[in-house]
């Protein structure tokens, strides 16, 4: 009943009165609309004329953490200008950054949904700044991405440089959207077309397939099982790939930002946690420093092992050799943290087992396959959201958080 409200576009985002509409970023009809025709065109009239060496993106949460982690994944697809990513609100950071980008040359794409957010701002103001000073026209080196044009607009940025944000899009399912747009400058359009492909494919999946036979919805009863019923309160997500290494940020905020409730859709306090506390980090890194603990400590973690079966580049002896001991590793310790090594006579050696492990796999790390991977752990977390009878879609933690901060930086008695 609440997949099927989802895909029919009703308003289960309840507390916002909104849909939740993301799947329609990624649906190929898309390619058809107004929205994604001037979209696509910007795209390629700026690769085609080479008007930009550099991209930075400013942005924070879902329109920084999506595009940056399929960026850094799809590396091998970059054919573009340099993209660069802002989400700190640490001044230096970004003064750097400047120090090594040419304002003749550099576009920066403002990316906040709200056009409100207090970090995304400031950095945006910086950035105007160097253009100023450098004799550069900040309006036409700066774009925005937004649901609230108007405000994009009464911040400097003009209307042509504006493109929309839908409101039934939330931020951590917004990478299929115009905030993808710096990932479009980078890889080009077709592959970015690839990847909303890949992320329909697994729509069309979780919308058809049996319950019995659904990959996000196992998954989602896996993940409700271990936190409610076994009572484990973490989750570990560990690919064998170093470029899903930001991949990990992405799902934490996806889930404990999405479920990280303590009320039900009614306002009713929770008789059981929801969210998992998700963590993690890349093969083989955290078998020589997490991999202890996950072996041998007291309380199983529960994990998702994740790897691509082909190596992502041209295929040599080598390669080939050094990705099949990659996987020789993926499958010791997927097999060591279910079988254990039993050693009664030296405890301190004794690996019991019975730890909780997902293998998840995908034949390389195509647009198209990155795409999958994306959609289906927002689905694990949208069912999870559905069996705890939550709000998968707001975040008034999140919002109470900024509101504090801007009252607490306008207080007369802030001196720190």
């Amino acid at each position: 009943e609440k997949m099927q409200a989802l895909s029919d576009g009703k308003k289960i985002n309840t507390t916002e009165n909104l849909a939740v509409e993301h799947m329609g970023q990624r649906d190929p009809i898309r390619f058809a609309s107004k929205e994604w025709i001037r979209l696509e065109s910007f795209v390629k009239d700026s690769r085609e004329k080479n008007k930009f060496s550099s991209i930075i993106n400013i942005g924070i949460g879902g329109s920084d953490l999506g595009p940056s982690a399929v960026a850094k994944i799809m590396k091998n697809y970059a054919s573009g200008p340099d993209l660069y990513f802002v989400s700190h609100s640490d001044p230096i950071y970004l003064s750097d950054l400047l120090s090594i980008c040419d304002p003749t040359s550099t576009l920066v794409v403002v990316s906040s949904k709200s056009f409100n957010t207090s970090e995304i701002l400031e950095n945006a103001k910086i950035t105007r700044k160097w253009f100023v000073d450098q004799g550069v026209s900040y309006e036409n080196a700066m774009i925005a991405v937004t649901a609230f044009p108007n405000k994009a607009i009464s911040w400097g940025i003009m209307p042509d440089k504006i493109f929309d944000l839908p409101l039934t899009v939330g931020g951590r399912f917004s990478v299929w959207s115009a905030i993808g747009l710096p990932l479009m400058l980078g890889i080009g359009v077709q592959n970015f077309k690839e990847f909303l492909r890949g992320g329909s494919a697994m729509d069309e999946h979780f919308f058809s397939t049996p319950l019995e036979k659904n990959i996000p919805v196992l998954l989602g009863l896996l993940r409700v099982w271990n936190r409610n019923f076994l009572g484990y309160q973490t989750h570990a997500i560990l690919p064998y790939e170093p470029r899903l290494k930001k991949f990990i940020s992405w799902v934490q905020q996806l889930e404990m930002e999405s479920n990280g409730k303590g009320v039900d859709l009614l306002g009713k306090i929770l008789k059981l946690p929801a969210a998992p506390l998700i963590w993690g980090d890349i093969g083989t890194n955290w078998q020589h420093s997490v991999g202890q603990f996950l072996m041998q400590g007291i309380e199983s973690n529960p994990v998702d092992i994740l790897f691509a079966e082909k190596p992502d580049v041209r295929n040599s002896a080598k390669i080939v050799k050094a990705h099949q001991r990659l996987l020789s590793n993926v499958l010791a310790q997927a097999s060591a943290l279910a079988l254990g090594s039993i050693d009664n006579l030296n405890m301190h050696k004794n690996c019991e087992g019975n730890r909780p492990s997902n293998l998840i796999s995908w034949e390389s790390n195509s647009p198209y396959a990155i795409g999958r991977l994306f959609a289906l752990y927002e689905y694990i977390t949208i069912v999870c959201g559905f069996i705890w009878n939550i709000n998968s879609f707001d975040q008034w933690g999140v919002e109470n958080g900024k509101k504090r901060a801007k009252e607490l930086l306008n207080s007369e008695s802030f001196n720190f």
